[in-house]
């Protein structure tokens, strides 16, 4: 590892293996991490809403031009995929027409994203196959690049995940990443992707309700030092009149928009960037998750955490969604630059009304990407592989909607968003040749519109690439990440 005295983000290596385990900000690193407090327009109370990058104003601007960051967003989904009608045929450049004609294939979904993609196969986990539960065991191996640390449904990882590693180096000392989970969360195998180290009990909880992630980001509720929330007072008069927090800054948002120093872009990306939290709030609305006309007090929140009730009828498309809208808007605000999401729990319980599965009655997901009506044993029924292939065209749409809030706030070329799933298919729950997506250059280290052979590397290489794009800002360190085979980063992947 190389260190320099000047850098902000210093390595932390493992002495045994020399491969990295974290960073450690220096005293200018700290400071030069902590938020821009200019860079929010304030309402009554602690209501606060970011502003995006103001290029007339970039002093009020929650990142500067002349120091642009990179935020990385990893969303792994459950059960894996129908490989032969997931990706094109053949490798190469990806176009918005050429995969729009791609019909067959569920990443056609995709196509208006093509020219900021890169798909890629061949990447492996570092434990090929599985010990003995290919769910868990996959989980703990997405974002470690190393094989779990135990084997079976209670599997845990054997060192820290990558948005951990990510976080240290470009977060506010002591700031996590958003970790977030579109799933039950009574599952037989829950939460398992965002890893604080390697042993039993260092799994990260991801948030499933996506109104627990906008009220931290609009201010209506803040985090104490030992994890209990409070609420605004203030934020009772958004549940009692169903305003928007927009309402709350409208005057200082007005005064702003009459800048003379704002150019038509800027004001082009403030309305967008408020008329994007109001799509949110009306999206939560309908789905019942937006607060209670009885107020936002810290009785009512309790109560309506402990309510909120994640269905297994198809819900989690429309959560993982909201999910990925939020995350775009965090990264746009600056208020955290790292976020994982779970898609699905490890033995999906879903139960996707495609129209194969209403043909098989109604399997879960799980079954399906068994090809059997069973969580144990595996079959090859063609229905149930027609049915997964529905499945991955529906999640692929969902993704794409995703992405298009990425793209609307201009982060394709600030921002790495990655896809995975945590097996590459159901029957063999494979490690090996797991399909990955990546959305965005990563402030230009990543080159897109490709689809490439990664050539069997097992992920740790990923992660090196995905981590060095990351943290460029703030270190220059070669980064040797988990505990795969080789080290180094995936060549085509870099611009």
């Amino acid at each position: 590892m190389i260190r320099k005295r000047q850098e902000m983000a210093r390595p932390v290596v493992d002495l045994d293996s020399g491969r990295l385990q974290g960073f450690r900000l220096s005293d200018e690193g700290v400071r030069r991490n902590d938020i821009n407090r200019r860079a929010f327009l304030r309402g009554a109370g602690t209501v606060a809403i970011g502003l995006p990058f103001l290029e007339g104003l970039p002093e009020r601007s929650a990142w500067a031009a002349g120091a642009q960051p990179v935020f990385t967003f990893y969303m792994v989904g459950s059960c894996g995929v129908v490989g032969k009608s997931f990706f094109p045929s053949a490798t190469g450049a990806l176009t918005t027409s050429g995969l729009a004609g791609l019909t067959d294939t569920a990443v056609s979904a995709l196509s208006a994203h093509a020219p900021n993609l890169t798909f890629l196969k061949n990447v492996n986990w570092v434990q090929g196959g599985p010990m003995s539960c290919g769910h868990a065991e996959g989980l703990c191996q997405t974002l470690t690049g190393a094989a779990p640390g135990s084997s079976g449904s209670t599997a845990y990882s054997s060192g820290p995940s990558a948005d951990i590693v990510i976080a240290q180096a470009v977060n506010p000392a002591g700031t996590d990443p958003i970790c977030l989970y579109s799933a039950a969360k009574n599952a037989y195998i829950a939460d398992r992707i965002s890893f604080r180290a390697g042993g039993a009990g260092q799994v990260r909880s991801g948030d499933q309700n996506p109104y627990l992630l906008y009220s931290k980001l609009v201010g209506l509720t803040t985090t104490s030092s030992t994890g209990g929330t409070t609420t605004d007072p203030v934020a009772a008069e958004l549940a009692a009149t169903r305003k928007s927090v927009n309402d709350l800054v409208r005057g200082e948002l007005t005064s702003l928009m009459n800048n003379s120093a704002l150019s038509a872009d800027d004001k082009a990306r403030l309305q967008l960037h408020f008329q994007s939290i109001r799509d949110v709030e009306v999206t939560m609305g309908n789905m019942g998750l937006m607060c209670s006309t009885s107020g936002l007090d810290t009785t009512t929140l309790s109560s309506y955490q402990k309510n909120f009730s994640f269905k297994t009828d198809g819900m989690i498309e429309t959560v993982s969604l909201l999910h990925m809208q939020l995350v775009a808007l965090a990264f746009a605000c600056n208020y955290n630059r790292v976020a994982t999401l779970q898609w699905g729990d490890g033995t999906d319980t879903t139960k996707y009304s495609v129209p194969s599965n209403q043909t098989l009655g109604m399997w879960t997901f799980h079954q399906i990407s068994h090809r059997v009506q069973s969580d144990a044993s595996t079959g090859t029924n063609p229905t149930a592989e027609q049915a997964h292939h529905e499945v991955d065209i529906l999640r692929m749409q969902t993704l794409a909607k995703g992405l298009d809030a990425f793209n609307a706030r201009g982060l394709a070329g600030s921002a790495t968003v990655v896809f995975m799933t945590h097996i590459s298919d159901g029957p063999s729950h494979s490690g090996r040749n797991v399909p990955h997506i990546i959305w965005g250059n990563g402030g230009g280290f990543l080159k897109t519109g490709q689809y490439i052979d990664a050539g069997n590397v097992t992920n740790n290489k990923l992660h090196n690439t995905l981590i060095t794009a990351a943290i460029r800002d703030k270190s220059t360190a070669t980064v040797d990440f988990g505990k795969g085979t080789g080290n180094g980063m995936i060549a085509g992947m870099l611009a």
